[in-house]
C-alpha cells in the first residue's frame, strides 16, 4: 500500500456525525446520550450491550428499548420472515438464555430499575424490525433529541478504530421527535413484548427478597442478582412455551400476522436441506427450534391451529432437557466451582473486590474477598514457604531456580480470576492479548508432585482440594468420540461465566500435539478473548513431561508453560508424603481473599501500569503486579523475600525446545549438512524414525519445537523432508559455537598471513599460519 493510500485510510472517518444538519468532527457517547439535559430514552436498536447500558444509560430516569432483528442474508417471503426470521430468533434467544444473561450483566442498580418498571427491554416475536432510532426528552418534553443512523447500543458502533462505516444524525428540538414517537407508539409498540419475561422478573424478585431478608438478619449479602442454571432452565422452558402458545396466537388474534403463519410453522422444515452448510452447532439449534415450531401446530388439520399450552410446554421441555445425553450431563457436573468477576459492582470502600460466589444454598451471589490481618498474611506466607521447603527437601537436585516454577504456578493461580481484565488493560492491540495466556500447563515428570501442587493451588484459593478434574475420566473409556467430547467439556467448563480456573490433572499428550484439539480450545479461545474481552475461566493443567512432549507453535504462543522435570527422592517418598500431608492441613484461602481485594484496587486505579516487560527476554510480565503485591506482603509480615521468589516470567517451553535441538545437533552432527552458499544447514527430518531409536511422533515433535524465525523462508522452511535452518541463528539459539564460521576465519587468516610475514620480517624468518599454530 502506498504512503498516500495509508494516510487517506488513517484520516478517513469511520463514524459520520451530523448535528442539526451541520457536519461535525465527532460527538462522544456521553454527549449524544446526555443525561444532564435528558431524562427519558425511547430506543429501537439492533444490539444492546450490557456494558454500554451500565456505562452510558444508567442515569436516565426512564428507558424503553426495543430490540430489532438482524437482516436476513437470503430472500424470504412474508411468512418466512415471521417464522424463520423473527420467531426463530426470538426462540433461539430464549433457548440460549440471552435475556437472563443480559439481565445478570446489568449493574445491581439497573437490575432494580428493571424490576421497578423504570427500564424495559422489548422484542417483536413475529415481526422483523430493522429500524434504528433513539428518542430523548426531559421530564416536561420541552427539550427533545432524535438520533438516527446505523448505530446500535454498543461501544463498537461508535469506535473510530472499527473497520466499519456508521452514520449518526442528531436533531435537537425537531418536529422529527413527534413523528418518530408516533411511529413507535402506533406501529412498533403493538408488536412488542417484554424481553425480560414475567418468569424471569419473578425469579429475580424472589432472589432479591431473599437477599433483603438475610440482610435484615445481619448476614453479608451481595447487591447483584445472578440466577442459577436450574432457574434459568425453567425460565427458558416457560418463556419458549409462552412465545408459541400465547404471543403467536395473540399476534394472530390482533391481525398483526395472518392465519397463514401456522401453516408456515408446520411447513418450516420442508426446505431445510438447502441450508445444511451452516455450522454444525447452528444447524442443531435451528433444527430443534424448527421442529419445536412444527410440533406446536396440529399436524393434519385443514386449517392448522396451535396445540394446547400443556402440550407445547411438554414439547419445549423435551427439546431443551434431552439436548444432552446422560454422559454429557455427568461430564458437565464435574466442574462445580464458580467465582464471578463483576468489575461494575466493585465497592472498594467496603472491600468489595467485584468477585462473587454462590451462597451456601446456591440461591444468590455474595461478595468474595476480605482484607486479612498482618498475622493472617504472615501465616499465609509461611504456609506457602512450608510447601516450598517440602519440595526443597525431598526433590532430587532441587535448586531455588527450579523452585520458582512451583511458586510461579501459585502466583498465576492467584491472578487467574482477573486475567481477562489484565489482558484488556495490557493490550495496545488485539494481538498483544496473547501475551496474557489463559492457559497454564505444568509439564511434569511422573513422581514430581504435580498433582499435589494442583491440589495445593486449589486449597490456597478455594479452601478445598476437591475441585480437580481428571482429564482421562471426564468421559468413560468406551465413549464414542471421547477425545472430541473431552475437549468440548473443557471448553464448556471455561465458558460458564465463572473466572475460577479450571484445574485439570493428567492432560494427555495428544491434546497438545494434534491440531484439531489444542487449536480448537487454546488458539480459538485466545483469539476470541483478544478480540472480544470477556470473562472466561483460565485453565491450569498438568501433563506428563518426557523427551516426547511438545506443543504446536501457535498453541505454545498462547500458553504459559512451566517444566517440572525433577522427581521426589524414591527413598524418602514415605517421609515426603507425611510431610506434605501435615503441611496441607494448615492451608487455607485467607491470603487469597486478601489478594483479590488488593488486586481489584490496582485494577480500579487508572495509574496502575500493566505493560511491564522483562529486560532479558523482552516478554510482557503479566504477573508483574502480582509480584508487587507479594513483595508488599513479605514487607508487611517482616519476612525476607525467599530465594524461590519468581522475579520474571519463565520461558520453559522455549528452553525445552532449545535443549532438545542442542542435544540432537551434538549427537547427530553428521546429519546437519552445511549449505555454504546460503549460510544455512539442511537437516533430513525423516531420519528421526523408530529405526534410528526415535519415537513414532518424533518428527512432528522436533518440527514443532523449532522456532520459525530461525528457519530459512519462515514457516516454509519447517515443512517437508528437508528443513533449512539459518546457520548463525541456529548456533546462537542452541548456545554452541559455529564451526563453519571458525573454518572461514582460519582460511581467511591463512590466506593473509604470507603477505603480513613478508612485509614484517626477512624471508629466512617467514613462517606460515600452520607452522606458527603447531610450533
Amino acid at each position: 500500500m502506498s504512503t498516500t493510500t495509508q494516510n487517506s485510510a488513517s484520516q478517513r472517518r469511520r463514524v459520520h456525525y451530523v448535528f442539526n444538519n451541520q457536519e461535525v468532527p465527532r460527538l462522544t457517547i456521553r454527549q449524544l446520550f446526555d443525561t444532564r439535559r435528558f431524562s427519558r430514552l425511547t430506543a429501537v436498536t439492533g444490539e444492546l450491550d450490557a456494558d454500554f447500558f451500565n456505562q452510558h444509560l444508567s442515569d436516565f430516569i426512564q428507558v424503553e428499548i426495543a430490540l430489532g432483528a438482524p437482516e436476513q442474508t437470503t430472500p424470504q417471503t412474508a411468512d418466512e420472515t415471521a417464522t424463520k426470521g423473527a420467531l426463530t430468533n426470538a426462540l433461539l434467544a430464549v433457548a440460549n438464555k440471552q435475556p437472563a444473561r443480559l439481565f445478570e450483566a446489568l449493574s445491581g442498580q439497573n437490575q432494580l430499575n428493571v424490576l421497578n418498571g423504570l427500564y424495559t427491554v422489548e422484542q417483536a416475536p413475529v415481526q422483523a424490525i430493522h429500524s434504528r432510532f433513539y428518542l430523548l426528552s426531559d421530564d416536561t418534553g420541552a427539550q427533545t433529541r432524535v438520533i438516527l443512523g446505523s448505530i446500535n447500543l454498543t461501544a463498537a458502533s461508535f469506535d473510530e478504530h472499527h473497520n466499519q462505516l456508521e452514520e449518526v444524525l442528531v436533531f435537537d428540538n425537531s418536529p422529527l421527535y413527534a413523528n418518530f414517537m408516533q411511529r413507535f407508539k402506533n406501529d412498533l409498540k403493538p408488536v412488542l413484548k417484554n424481553y425480560f419475561s414475567t418468569e424471569l422478573l419473578s425469579a429475580a424478585q424472589k432472589q432479591l427478597d431473599a437477599m433483603k431478608k438475610d440482610q435484615k438478619a445481619g448476614k453479608d449479602v451481595g447487591n447483584v442478582i445472578i440466577l442459577g442454571n436450574e432457574t434459568t432452565d425453567q425460565i427458558a422452558i416457560a418463556d419458549m412455551t409462552e412465545l408459541i402458545s400465547h404471543d403467536v396466537q395473540q399476534q394472530i388474534d390482533r391481525g398483526i400476522v395472518g392465519q397463514e403463519i401456522t401453516k408456515a410453522m408446520r411447513d418450516i422444515t420442508t426446505d431445510r436441506a438447502l441450508v445444511k452448510d451452516e455450522l454444525e452447532r447452528s444447524i442443531h439449534q435451528h433444527d430443534a427450534i424448527f421442529n419445536l415450531q412444527k410440533d406446536s401446530v396440529s399436524p393434519r388439520a385443514a386449517k392448522p391451529t396451535l396445540k394446547t399450552r400443556e402440550k407445547i410446554y411438554k414439547r419445549v421441555r423435551q427439546t431443551l432437557m434431552t439436548d444432552m445425553t446422560p454422559q454429557e450431563r455427568s461430564a458437565e457436573k464435574k466442574y462445580t466451582t464458580f467465582l464471578y468477576d463483576r468489575p461494575m459492582e466493585r465497592n472498594l470502600a467496603n472491600d468489595n473486590s467485584g468477585l462473587y460466589v454462590p451462597n451456601d444454598a446456591g440461591t444468590y451471589p455474595i461478595p468474595f474477598g476480605k482484607l486479612a490481618t498482618i498475622s493472617e498474611i504472615r501465616d499465609g506466607l509461611k504456609s506457602i514457604d512450608a510447601v516450598m521447603q517440602g519440595y526443597a527437601k525431598y526433590v532430587v537436585d532441587y535448586t531455588p531456580d527450579y523452585g520458582r516454577r512451583f511458586y510461579e504456578a501459585i502466583l498465576y493461580s492467584f491472578t487467574a480470576p482477573f486475567l481477562w481484565e489484565i489482558r484488556s488493560k495490557a493490550s495496545l492491540n488485539p494481538e498483544d492479548g496473547n501475551d496474557v495466556p489463559n492457559f497454564l500447563v505444568l509439564g511434569a515428570t511422573a513422581g514430581s508432585g504435580k498433582s499435589t501442587l494442583l491440589r495445593i493451588i486449589n486449597q490456597l484459593t478455594w479452601n478445598t482440594d476437591r475441585s480437580l478434574i481428571d482429564f482421562g475420566t471426564i468421559y468413560p473409556t468406551e465413549t464414542p468420540q471421547k477425545k472430541l467430547k473431552t475437549v468440548q467439556a473443557l471448553e464448556h467448563y471455561m465458558k460458564t461465566g465463572s473466572t475460577y480456573p479450571v484445574l485439570v490433572d493428567e492432560i494427555e499428550p495428544y491434546f497438545f500435539q494434534q491440531d484439531q484439539y489444542s487449536r480448537h480450545l487454546i488458539v480459538d479461545t485466545m483469539n476470541d478473548l483478544v478480540n472480544h474481552p470477556h470473562a472466561v475461566a483460565p485453565l491450569i493443567g498438568t501433563t506428563n513431561y518426557d523427551s516426547g512432549f511438545t506443543m504446536l507453535r501457535e498453541t505454545a504462543r498462547r500458553t504459559y508453560y512451566l517444566q517440572i522435570d525433577k522427581v521426589i527422592d524414591e527413598a524418602q517418598k514415605g517421609e515426603a508424603n507425611k510431610y506434605i500431608y501435615n503441611v496441607r492441613q494448615t492451608l487455607n484461602n485467607t491470603l487469597f481473599k486478601d489478594f483479590v481485594v488488593r488486586m481489584a484496587t490496582l485494577l480500579s486505579d487508572d495509574e496502575t501500569p500493566w505493560r511491564t516487560f522483562d529486560k532479558q527476554t523482552g516478554r510482557l510480565d503479566f504477573l508483574a503486579n502480582t509480584r508487587k503485591l507479594f513483595k508488599e506482603y513479605y514487607e508487611m509480615a517482616d519476612l525476607p523475600l525467599p530465594d524461590f521468589f519468581a522475579d520474571a516470567i519463565c520461558d520453559d517451553f522455549r528452553e525445552s525446545a532449545r535443549s532438545r535441538w542442542a542435544k540432537l545437533y551434538l549427537t547427530q552432527t553428521e546429519d546437519f549438512k552445511h549449505y555454504a552458499d546460503k549460510h544455512s544447514l539442511l537437516f533430513d527430518i525423516s531420519k528421526l524414525n523408530t529405526f534410528n531409536g526415535f519415537s513414532a511422533d518424533s518428527i512432528e515433535e522436533y518440527r514443532n519445537a523449532l522456532p520459525v524465525e530461525i528457519c530459512v523462508d519462515g514457516i516454509n522452511g519447517k515443512r517437508g523432508k528437508f528443513m533449512e535452518i539459518k546457520e548463525d541463528a541456529f548456533f546462537k539459539w542452541i548456545g554452541e559455537p559455529d564451526p563453519y564460521l571458525e573454518d572461514a576465519d582460519f582460511a581467511k587468516e591463512a590466506a593473509a598471513e604470507p603477505e603480513r610475514s613478508a612485509a614484517a620480517e626477512p624471508p629466512r624468518k617467514k613462517k606460515g599460519f600452520w607452522a606458527r599454530l603447531f610450533g
